[in-house]
């Protein structure tokens, strides 16, 4: 016979993430602390490279966040779809937040207004 646990042996605390990772080596938080810093904004316009250009580039998405044009490289068929999607289909009721760093294109999610 099997020892099914009771309920007073299941712990009712629900994780639903990693518990915290321990500290980072020194030499990597260095490295970390002396990139460019990472910052967010809303895409206003994009800018899909269908062939690559310059010839043997990356393909690249390029929105407009704060003033500036920044790019991702090779985005997936995924992320092409949401993202002409927020400013083709439904611009009134979805926006592109981005996480850049410098013209570089780090994260972005497609979110209701």
């Amino acid at each position: 016979m099997t020892d099914i646990p009771s309920k007073t042996d299941i712990p009712s605390e629900s994780v639903t993430a990693p518990k915290e990772l321990p500290s980072a080596p020194e030499d990597k938080k260095a490295v970390e602390s002396r990139g460019a810093a990472t910052k967010t904004g809303i895409a206003i316009q994009y800018w899909l490279e269908l062939i690559p250009y310059p010839a043997g580039s990356a393909r690249s998405l390029w929105l407009f966040v704060n003033d500036n044009w920044r790019h991702l490289d090779n985005p997936d068929l995924g992320t092409q779809v949401s993202v002409q999607d927020a400013f083709c289909r439904c611009s009134e009721r979805l926006e592109v937040l981005v996480w850049y760093s410098e013209d570089a294109i780090k994260g972005l999610i497609v979110k209701t207004k």
